[in-house]
């Protein structure tokens, strides 16, 4: 069965990696570091073997820009024949983002790949949610105004999910005095709640991404990289197994990813990062 290719939940590879992503497929593989064991794998990046590239990206910016990825006929014969889902992380912390486009330019990227893939192709992730003592940093009218005009462009699935303060997470933290925290339960139902209220009004579809939040009416539980929608897309069944290397609470179908936090480290500065040191080429912290 052909595989799934996730570009990445390592790294954002349409914001700052897209010359590795058009030299994987013009050579027809990628060589892939496992980030625990060292290992290196090939994966196959011939159209023959791939159902469908899910593209992860906060800044979609670089991608419509470059012609490679146009599905302009006969720009790029070779990408065209792939299948392309997008997850765009669109939220309004510029403090806490600061490289991450502002999010006038953001909305205008997801109106534009909207036009040009169909916005049955995109999902918003709202995430992640963050607290702090004082209360939400996105609170649930942030999310209305973005909602709005991502309901607008015709998309309509909807993810989010609360920040979890993990070792590097906590360690930033406490040296930048962030004062991220972890909210009780009844906080996060109470706020997860609302986000289901406004996304009926909107007409978008809301799903919570690996959150122990118990049943709300209105919030599905969420596979970002979901089988049955890439296989309604495509048109041919995607494999439907968990993916083993995720969270337990992952509900993603099998992948493989193409990133790497080592040889593609993100720079986007963004402070939340649990995957990687903050590399903030703006304001110069390096943690």
């Amino acid at each position: 069965m052909k595989e799934v290719i996730s570009a990445s939940r390592r790294t954002d590879v349409p914001a700052y990696y897209l010359d590795r992503l058009t030299g994987f497929i013009e050579q027809g593989y990628a060589d892939v570091k496992n980030p625990y064991s060292g290992k290196i794998s090939t994966v196959s990046l011939r159209p023959e073997h791939v159902h469908t590239i899910v593209l992860w990206s906060k800044n979609y910016g670089a991608f419509l820009k470059n012609r490679f990825f146009s599905n302009v006929p006969n720009v790029s014969n070779t990408f065209n024949k792939f299948n392309l889902y997008f997850l765009f992380t669109i939220n309004d912390m510029p403090y806490l983002e600061t490289g991450i486009p502002p999010l006038a330019d953001r909305l205008e990227q997801i109106d534009e790949l909207a036009a040009r893939y169909g916005p049955e192709r995109i999902a918003w992730r709202f995430d992640p949610v963050i607290f702090t003592k004082g209360g939400p940093v996105s609170d649930t009218e942030t999310f209305r105004r973005i909602g709005e005009r991502i309901a607008d462009s015709g998309v309509k699935r909807t993810i989010f999910s609360f920040l979890n303060i993990y070792g590097k997470v906590k360690k930033r933290n406490s040296e930048l005095n962030l004062n991220f925290n972890d909210p009780t339960l009844e906080t996060k139902v109470e706020y997860a709640s609302r986000l289901a209220d406004i996304s009926r009004e909107l007409g978008l579809t809301l799903e919570s991404c690996c959150d122990d939040i118990g049943h709300i009416e209105g919030i599905a539980a969420s596979s970002c990289i979901n089988a049955g929608i890439l296989s309604d897309l495509a048109g041919e069944p995607a494999r439907r197994s968990i993916d083993p290397g995720q969270r337990k609470s992952c509900r993603c179908t099998v992948s493989r990813d193409i990133g790497s936090y080592s040889d593609m480290p993100c720079p986007g500065g963004c402070m939340y990062c649990y995957a990687n040191p903050v590399i903030d080429t703006h304001g110069g912290i390096s943690l």
